[in-house]
């Protein structure tokens, strides 16, 4: 088995890693279980404590894709920038992190505690990018599911430290996800990449099909309204969430 080998989907591995598959399932029970552990370890973790933890762990995922970064300029058969750029929303949501936690800037922590779940969760799911393409435990796989289970435990460990989300985050989330799928869109555009899954067309089915629907001139209103649609279900979802914890921690200290 190669470990650091760069598969196409010309050339696939002999046994690649499968969507919806028994190692899939097992790769999300494993993230699960440490994403509980983290908390219940970190439950009672001063303030200061926390905000150490959050620089180092952001910090590390900085150099895993500076790591990934080098891998991809020794081994990726393709264009190189089609491919290291951080403009997926996972990669910007770790380059968001890191800003959030070394600037301790608030509106960015919002972003990240809604986004970080977005883009994680979505790929933990849905992982298109390596399926049926690369070696089961290869290091595109491993890298996988260590940075996105990562970019979760940032994500909830924002939640848990916010308590609360509001709508009006919407006013920065919103504007600047729009502003990224304008870059996206204008490198895939003169690159022929797939950054944010919005190419010319895209690799993902469904985003190929509106595409083709849509035509090039609507195509960049249209991605920016899914992605807004996203971000509201998601902040709806997560809002509601945290109000259901807090009413049921509340019933339980005053019983």
């Amino acid at each position: 088995m190669d470990f650091f080998g760069y598969y196409t989907i010309d050339d696939p591995a002999k046994h690649p890693f499968m969507m919806f598959s028994t190692t899939h399932l097992l790769f999300i029970i494993l993230i699960i279980c440490c994403l509980y552990l983290g908390l219940k370890v970190s439950k009672d973790y001063p303030e200061e404590k926390i905000k150490r933890i959050e620089k180092i762990v952001s910090a590390s995922l900085i150099f895993g894709e500076f790591i990934y970064y080098i891998w991809n300029i020794f081994k990726c058969p393709y264009p190189i920038f089609t491919e290291i750029l951080p403009l997926h929303l996972c990669s910007i949501c770790i380059w968001t992190s890191f800003l959030a936690f070394w600037l301790d800037n608030e509106k960015l922590r919002h972003f990240i505690a809604v986004n970080n779940m977005l883009g994680a969760l979505i790929a933990l799911c849905y992982p298109a990018t390596i399926a049926s393409i690369n070696q089961t435990f290869s290091y595109r796989v491993i890298y996988f599911f260590i940075s996105h289970g990562t970019i979760t435990f940032m994500g909830v460990m924002q939640l848990r430290q916010l308590k609360s989300l509001s709508f009006q985050d919407l006013k920065f989330n919103i504007p600047l996800l729009a502003f990224l799928t304008t870059i996206a869109m204008g490198v895939n555009y003169f690159l022929h990449s797939d950054y944010l899954f919005v190419g010319f067309p895209s690799s993902i089915p469904i985003i190929q099909m509106i595409y083709n629907f849509v035509g090039i001139l609507f195509y960049l209103p249209v991605a920016i309204l899914i992605f807004s649609i996203l971000e509201i279900l998601m902040l709806f979802i997560l809002k509601n969430i945290l109000q259901f914890i807090y009413h049921r921690q509340r019933n339980i200290i005053l019983n």
